[in-house]
């Protein structure tokens, strides 16, 4: 147990680019009790250990894991950029380009608890079928054919999806949404072929639009990357392959969510981006992406134009990358984590868990759980 806290303390301490001085002097313990800690000489108390796992943004039990327990089962890829990020390890598999040490711990508990509750009533995960591509030239066809027998396993036509996250809720696919904080992180995807696949999507200062792209984007990964969810770091952003990789996550979304023949259909009705974009629920990226890739219009030249327009419509303010044309998606349309709010309540009816981590979970007082849970015993159908 010394060891396994001892490398846990200096993971941790030095993802947060932390001195001994620093952490001692934050937890209340001289350097020397750090250092003793830290080479395995002593073991902390229950108080300090406590204590140290507080200032260092962690749980108890992340400070007492080894890092060869987990989820061995399940890979994991991510995408930022890399001059915002730091490559860690998840449990006993890598993964690339997460932030620090601490995030890493994060999603992995987050793994954890949602596989944990589906394993607990029973209901059965989903994985994505593999079939490899690796660039997007010469497979155009065949990422599209991919893209549309996707839409078919979520029950879908060639119409407008009014809702990707409830689609691939409803077919097992654990999807989680949460505000992270990191610059240029939009989201990650992990796998098991025996626990189902894993998506989480940032939706920290993000739009909906582009949280419903990360999540087609995510998907794409997981049908033609299944390979790249292995041991080994990936130089991301730097390797011709891995941008390669991208550009067909970023087609396969493009398409899932837009298919071709629909969009060349509605295109004879309207050439108007905001109604194209609006009748899709996409941004107005995706259009205009799609456009040039038809040979339509000048990708550049189009932007830089509703980016004028843009402005002289709103008194000078400029339309940011991170911004979205009006009209945007409305969040309160997009429930958050239904699937796995549903295996919470589900849980506490079976008895699974108790009335407080289901408050935890949900991040409700225990009250104010009673409160809702009387609420939905009222509605219920009997």
């Amino acid at each position: 147990m010394k060891e396994i806290i001892a490398g846990n303390l200096i993971r941790y301490r030095k993802s947060l680019g932390l001195s001994q001085e620093q952490l001692a002097a934050t937890t209340g313990v001289t350097r020397q009790s750090i250092n003793n800690y830290e080479n395995a000489k002593t073991l902390p108390d229950s108080k300090i250990l406590s204590a140290l796992a507080n200032v260092l943004g962690i749980t108890l039990d992340d400070l007492l894991r080894s890092q060869g327990e987990g989820l061995p089962n399940f890979r994991f890829r991510a995408h930022v950029t890399l001059d915002t990020a730091v490559a860690t390890t998840l449990g006993t598999k890598a993964t690339h380009c997460l932030k620090n040490a601490q995030f890493a711990a994060h999603v992995l508990r987050m793994l954890q608890t949602y596989n944990a509750l589906e394993q607990a009533i029973g209901l059965p995960s989903y994985t994505p079928e593999s079939t490899p591509c690796h660039q997007i030239e010469g497979n155009e066809k065949h990422i599209q054919t991919i893209a549309a027998l996707f839409r078919h396993r979520l029950g879908l036509g060639d119409a407008p999806i009014a809702n990707l996250f409830q689609s691939v809720e409803e077919i097992g696919l654990k999807v989680l949404r949460s505000s992270i904080p990191i610059k240029d992180f939009f989201g990650l995807s992990a796998c098991s072929d025996v626990e189902g696949a894993f998506v989480l999507v940032n939706t920290h200062n993000i739009t909906i639009e582009r949280q419903l792209f990360t999540l087609a984007h995510e998907i794409a990964h997981l049908i033609f990357h299944r390979v790249e969810y292995q041991d080994t770091l990936i130089e991301e952003g730097i390797s011709s392959e891995e941008k390669a990789r991208e550009k067909v996550a970023d087609y396969f979304a493009s398409h899932l969510l837009v298919p071709q023949a629909e969009f060349e259909r509605i295109y004879t009705l309207t050439k108007d981006i905001v109604k194209l974009k609006r009748h899709f629920r996409v941004s107005y990226l995706v259009i205009l992406n799609r456009l040039a890739e038809m040979g339509i219009i000048d990708f550049a030249k189009e932007k830089a134009k509703i980016c004028a327009i843009y402005k002289k419509q709103h008194d000078g303010a400029s339309l940011q990358n991170f911004m979205e044309l009006p009209p945007a998606l409305i969040a309160e349309d997009y429930l958050e984590n239904e699937r796995y709010e549903f295996l919470i309540w589900q849980s506490l009816k079976f008895g699974k868990i108790s009335e407080m981590k289901a408050a935890e979970l949900l991040n409700l007082t225990v009250e104010k759980l009673r409160v809702r849970r009387q609420e939905n015993e009222v509605y219920a159908v009997a």
